[in-house]
């Protein structure tokens, strides 16, 4: 059986692995649309969609009952 304090050491690894996970997909992400010839007026519009688009579905996720 995993202690308290164990079990909140591995979900902080976790989220870790998430995190550098998730930088490392943008960064990815954002050295592809270099290479594809974006701007950065671009990437923030890809951004911005990107945005928009989990906005959306958290203010559908809040309406649910």
């Amino acid at each position: 059986m995993k202690s308290s304090t164990q079990e909140t050491t591995s979900a902080s690894a976790k989220h870790l692995v998430t995190d550098k996970a998730v930088k490392l997909l943008a960064s990815s992400i954002y050295r592809h649309l270099q290479d594809e010839g974006c701007e950065a007026r671009d990437i923030i519009s890809v951004s911005s969609q990107l945005i928009g688009l989990v906005t959306t579905e958290l203010q559908r996720d809040e309406q649910l009952p």
